[in-house]
């Protein structure tokens, strides 16, 4: 089946920081799709791949790119935590350094599926990271948001 372009309709949605009962609210637009001035003021807000909320404050998600930081900046986040042991990229820097937001890197080799062994005090000092509430909210991620899936 064909779709018109007048019948297709674009869902955005708009993650907000945690409530008072650490619940996330979700809300979400959709609207008619059309061209780009059919959407003055609005924003796409695109989580990174396998993006969801571990815990009240703790989100996960595959590596984020620059089409996924309008979406970062509603969660508010204070922290991310890096698990690959690839250099941060410069946009990404950037766009952390702009936000106020920590980079934490725990270098974790994830290419010996099934089995990866961490070393422990790599496995404490990440656990520092992500229990200490003042890093919330905080994203943990790695390329593809696999590590933590498991």
């Amino acid at each position: 089946m064909k779709l018109e372009s007048s019948e297709v309709e674009i869902c955005t949605a708009v993650v907000g920081a945690p409530s008072p009962t650490g619940q996330i609210l979700l809300a979400a637009k959709v609207q008619g799709s059309g061209d780009e001035a059919d959407r003055d003021g609005e924003e796409l807000f695109v989580p990174p791949l396998n993006f969801a909320m571990v815990d009240s404050g703790v989100f996960r998600s595959g590596f984020p790119d620059t089409a996924n930081f309008t979406f970062l900046q509603t969660l508010g986040l204070r922290s991310i935590i890096y698990l690959c042991p690839e250099p941060y990229p410069e946009p990404n820097i950037e766009f952390l350094k702009c936000n106020g937001i920590r980079l934490f890197q725990f270098g974790i080799d994830g290419c010996k599926e099934p089995f990866v062994n961490i070393p422990e005090d790599t496995i404490r000092e990440a656990l520092k990271v992500v229990l200490d509430k003042r890093n919330h909210p905080l994203l943990i991620h790695c390329k593809r948001g696999k590590v933590l899936s498991s």
